[in-house]
């Protein structure tokens, strides 16, 4: 080789050199900036057709294949099945104290008058329906305002309705909106959140993460696990112990050494069968809830 050639090819190689020292991390190598990844990572759910659960004290599992129908399955809390413009609810009104109201509702019914026992006794047969565990036909809108009614009721934890403009209900979105700092490492980002920037109506974290959590709430680590077509496929929030004394104080003068409880579970989000879910169909032998039932739901908690 000439010394000519082979000044060019030097040449050639320091530039490349300088390029990739100046320039980007290749996509997926260790040390990228994770947040634009993190983005494109949501794209899949846009489509409005996966499968996800949702650990988050209680478990939450979902179909969606939006327009036409979606189920979100909640531990203790209303669980919606959507098929077509039809709405249905399965619900254990009362909780865990259902026995206990069906015994005071029996209780009762023998010193009530005509009427008043033929209340009670309309009240222990919603017990029946509203089990937790058989679906029932209901008005989605009568739902809603029991779950706005000023008495305490389950019908406040309604899980979000998926549809065109916004096919996210697993609450990965909101999350990611709120990262602060994300890197990637192969198909793995990890970084810190704002917890104080998700919506408390959510019902993702708790409605004041700074009351509970402190200066640690605007930082918490979570990890995102991304498929092989880079879509997300797990997103781990890790929480942080609450403070035995609740923060009063502003983020600067904060103690950084307060005294917390244990750490808290982690909040899960898995998401799979992108583009393969299956639709819902509506579930056999569903009756109409009865009208009575939706007044006795806006306080069942109380």
């Amino acid at each position: 080789m000439s010394m000519k050639k082979l000044a060019v090819v030097l040449a050639a190689g320091v530039t490349l050199a300088g390029c990739a020292e100046a320039g980007t991390t290749p996509a997926g190598e260790k040390g990228t900036d994770g947040k634009a990844a993190l983005s494109q990572s949501l794209d899949g759910l846009q489509a409005g057709n996966y499968t996800f659960s949702r650990t988050d004290g209680g478990l939450v599992e979902g179909a969606v294949d939006v327009p036409g129908s979606s189920v979100i399955r909640q531990e203790g809390r209303p669980s919606i099945l959507r098929v077509g413009d039809a709405v249905y609810l399965r619900y254990r009104i009362y909780g865990e104290a259902q026995e206990q109201y069906a015994k005071l509702f029996e209780q009762y019914s023998d010193k009530a008058d005509k009427k008043q026992a033929a209340a009670l006794a309309k009240s222990k047969e919603i017990l029946t329906i509203l089990d937790g565990e058989h679906w029932v036909k209901a008005d989605y809108k009568r739902l809603v305002a029991a779950a706005d009614a000023e008495d305490l009721s389950g019908m406040e934890n309604l899980p979000p309705t998926p549809t065109a403009a916004k096919p996210d209900v697993t609450g990965a979105s909101d999350l990611v909106a709120a990262v602060v700092t994300a890197t990637r490492e192969g198909d793995e980002i990890t970084g810190t959140l704002d917890a104080t920037k998700v919506d408390p109506q959510l019902n993702l974290l708790t409605n004041d993460p700074y009351y509970a959590y402190g200066p640690r709430a605007n930082a918490m680590p979570f990890t995102a696990t991304l498929d092989a077509q880079g879509r997300l496929a797990e997103l781990t929030l890790q929480l942080p112990g609450q403070l035995k004394d609740a923060a009063s104080q502003a983020p600067e003068t904060f103690p950084s050494d307060a005294p917390t409880e244990p750490a808290g579970k982690p909040i899960v989000i898995t998401i799979s069968q992108y583009g393969g879910t299956a639709a819902q169909t509506a579930p056999e032998g569903a009756t109409d809830l009865d009208p009575a039932a939706y007044e006795q739901l806006t306080n069942d908690t109380d």
